[in-house]
């Protein structure tokens, strides 16, 4: 049950990862389908603030070859020419000034909803008791004193004037002008332009008199913030232009504006406005971004009183595009934008006046969202975020730290470089999001793993392997795997000799006494070859090499451990004998092979081994030291791999339970250790052997005798001379090896 548990464990940050992928699919479709919705919102606030920060980074670099001024009702002007509204006849006065001064186009931020007072004409129509001949000498006056029909007469030439289309719970006033286009009304509730129910317009004298006419209506975002405008705006059947469009049209000289839409299922989404060459793209709604071109007054702005009174002194208007507007405090036109708050609201026209005139089907300088954003974002977000679910748990925290990183970097750096070259507004935050969400969890996962996997092999490891394996497993936890595996491994058997014999004449607290000081010192040398301690069974030492980290060494490593494990029995002889302990003896045994290692057990106790017939093997060459009268026997698979030691071959045999035979060795040193005797007497033992196994039986056992006289309590010697006196008068087949089979070990 538990390693079920732990196997569902390890898909955990695979299973979460979809679950959140799944949550940042969904709101990706809600945000494609229902544009506007609630569940997006959180992401659209990020974006927007991702957006405004793009803006006060990069600005749009436009050119200055479009003259716009801005003419401006500031605080001089109120304080000049009293408070606002102006008189009309002020205000003609106005337009011919700048008329004068060669402008191109004037348009006005301002609406002229109502007529204005006439005083003679309301006291001829007030006051009945005025006789037919007075009536008669006023009526000049009257014409005189009316200024809308002054202003009316000035602004035909080259003035457009502004009008509202707002919400419901206005009053129509005025007139509108012509619209754009008429909508079949099958197709009304298709579009998908914003629809106004209401209208502020001009008295029909001015509508009727001015060259052109666009709404000054705007949208602001959610948050009070002014990032786009609308560039058209739908009203009953009819669809309408903005102040700057229609100022664009007329300074281009295009005769028409085309409202360029694609269907869509049962809707007509707005794409592009065209005119000529200039295209604008807008979002479905009509809406555009508004192309900043940095903080208030980037434009030059003339106070409206210099115009009036001090022609002179102010810059050259000819062929210039004039907005009226007003930045004065009291007449409530300052608005929030991306770049600062109290933004003259006349100069939002401007930007985007200077950004459609400036776009072209070569050169764009409208910041937009293409209509083919949303498939890229859902395809992005779908490829990037099944590559971090089946990436990232594969990865250490650090590494998945990097590559979230990298990645964060990337979609960060495509945004900015589609911003500022191509003008691209590309969302970033449902990306960034989704990759942080699921970095995030792997991450605190991959923590929460490395911590458990360095309790695990603490507990595992702790009492068995070398504190600097420890700690080497704790660093790089990857390079001791627990799961099962097979591997080329050296194993030792250790025992003591006569340790049944020893233990019944031994108290228990003796007894512990005994193994404590033996397994205390033998286990130091296991560690200080960098082995590992599988168990201690009674007076037996299991240890391995090559796991659970790699030792390229692990043969050599494990007979040095064992030739000092011999001479520390040594040392330890005489101090047991002082303390009153008996005088102990090893057998150890070594093989090298491929052995089955890991976690193993059940689910009540688990530990790290080693299985296989190459252990097995060990097991008997340990049981077989008492057999040879060694104290040291290694497997082939041993002596091929450490070559640097000074052997004895000692027998070729079959153990119990197998069919094919192995030969066994004894290393008496490391060769540069070996004395020239020494060195001479395992030359002569191994010649005799040769010897032996060719069947010159004679040369053998010459060879053996001598060793004998020099040695006579080497049992090898013994065994061997008892062979040859047997077989020599043996009747050996043609196939005979030399092989001795043990039936019991």
């Amino acid at each position: 049950m538990l390693n079920k548990i732990k196997q569902q464990l390890k898909h955990f940050p695979i299973w979460m990862g979809l679950v959140i992928l799944s949550l940042f699919i969904t709101l990706e479709l809600i945000a494609i389908n229902k544009p506007h919705s609630v569940a997006d919102n959180w992401l659209q606030r990020i974006d927007t603030l991702v957006y405004d920060w793009r803006f006060q980074a990069f600005k749009p670099q436009r050119a200055d070859s479009v003259p716009i001024v801005v003419v401006d009702v500031d605080e001089l002007s109120l304080k000049q020419e009293g408070r606002w509204p102006w008189s009309r006849d002020k205000l003609a006065e106005l337009v011919l000034a700048l008329q004068r001064q060669q402008v191109k186009l004037i348009g006005f931020d301002v609406v002229f909803s109502e007529e204005e007072r006439n005083p003679v004409a309301q006291i001829l129509a007030s006051d009945a008791t005025i006789t037919d001949s007075t009536r008669q000498e006023l009526m000049p006056l009257v014409e005189q004193l009316d200024g809308d029909k002054k202003f009316a007469q000035v602004i035909h030439k080259n003035t457009v004037l502004g009008y509202f289309l707002h919400g419901a719970g206005g009053i129509n006033a005025g007139v509108l002008p012509t619209p754009l286009l008429k909508i079949e009304k099958r197709d009304i509730d298709k579009l998908s332009i914003n629809y106004m129910p209401d209208y502020t317009g001009n008295l029909p004298i001015f509508a009727q008199s001015a060259l052109g006419a666009g709404f000054v209506s705007t949208l602001p975002d959610v948050d009070g913030v002014m990032r786009r405008s609308p560039l058209v705006l739908r009203y009953e059947d009819g669809i309408y232009s903005a102040l700057s469009l229609e100022l664009a049209r007329l300074y281009l000289g295009q005769p028409y504006i085309k409202v360029q839409s694609v269907k869509s299922g049962n809707q007509l989404r707005l794409e592009s406005i065209i005119l000529g060459k200039h295209v604008i793209y807008t979002d479905e709604s009509g809406m555009a971004l508004i192309p900043y071109k940095g903080k208030g007054k980037s434009y030059p702005y003339i106070s409206a009183t210099d115009v009036l009174h001090n022609p002179n002194a102010i810059p050259v208007l000819k062929d210039a595009i004039v907005l009226v507007g007003t930045s004065a405090l009291g007449l409530t036109d300052l608005r929030t934008t991306p770049l600062q708050t109290g933004y003259p609201g006349v100069e939002i026209h401007a930007n985007l006046l200077d950004g459609i005139i400036q776009s072209t089907d070569q050169a764009n300088n409208m910041y937009y969202r293409p209509d083919w954003e949303p498939g890229l974002t859902f395809l992005i977000l779908v490829l990037s975020g099944l590559a971090f679910v089946w990436i990232l748990p594969l990865l250490e925290p650090a590494f998945m730290l990097a590559v979230a990183g990298a990645w964060l970097a990337v979609l960060i750096l495509t945004n900015l470089v589609a911003w500022k070259i191509g003008h691209f507004d590309f969302p970033l935050a449902i990306l960034v999001l989704s990759t942080f969400s699921v970095a995030i969890l792997n991450i605190g996962y991959g923590f929460l793993r490395t911590n458990n996997q360095k309790r695990e092999l603490k507990i595992l490891f702790g009492q068995y392997v070398p504190p600097a394996h420890v700690e080497k497993m704790l660093e790089n936890h990857h390079l001791a795997g627990l799961e099962g595996e097979s591997r080329h491994m050296t194993v030792l058997f250790s025992d003591i000799r006569s340790f049944t014999t020893i233990s019944e004449g031994l108290k228990a607290t003796k007894l512990k006494q005994m193994l404590n000081e033996f397994f205390t010192p033998i286990t130091g040398i296991i560690f200080a070859h960098i082995g590992t301690i599988d168990k201690y069974v009674g007076d037996m030492v299991m240890a391995f090499w090559n796991a659970p980290l790699l030792d390229a060494d692990h043969a050599e490593h494990a007979i040095d451990a064992a030739l000092s494990m011999m001479a520390k029995v040594e040392e330890l002889k005489p101090i047991f004998v002082a303390k009153g302990l008996p005088e102990i003896d090893v057998g150890i045994g070594i093989n090298t092979g491929f052995m089955n290692v890991g976690d193993m057990g059940s689910m009540y106790r688990r530990t790290y081994t080693v299985l296989g017939d190459s252990v097995n093997l060990g097991s008997r060459l340990e049981s077989l030291t008492k057999f040879y009268g060694v104290k040291l026997l290694v497997g082939e698979g041993t002596y091929d791999l450490a070559p640097q030691f000074l052997y004895r071959t000692v027998d070729k045999i079959i153990v119990k339970g197998k069919r094919e035979p192995v030969l066994v060795y004894e290393p008496v040193c490391r060769i540069e250790h070996a004395s020239e005797s020494r060195l001479q007497r395992v030359e002569q033992y191994n010649t005799a052997l040769a010897h032996y196994y060719s069947r010159e039986w004679d040369a053998a056992e010459k060879i053996l005798r001598q060793l004998h006289k020099g040695d006579p309590e080497r049992k090898l010697y013994n065994m061997y001379l008892e062979r040859i006196d047997e077989l020599r008068y043996e009747v050996l087949p043609s196939d005979w090896m030399g092989v001795f089979e043990h039936r019991s070990k």
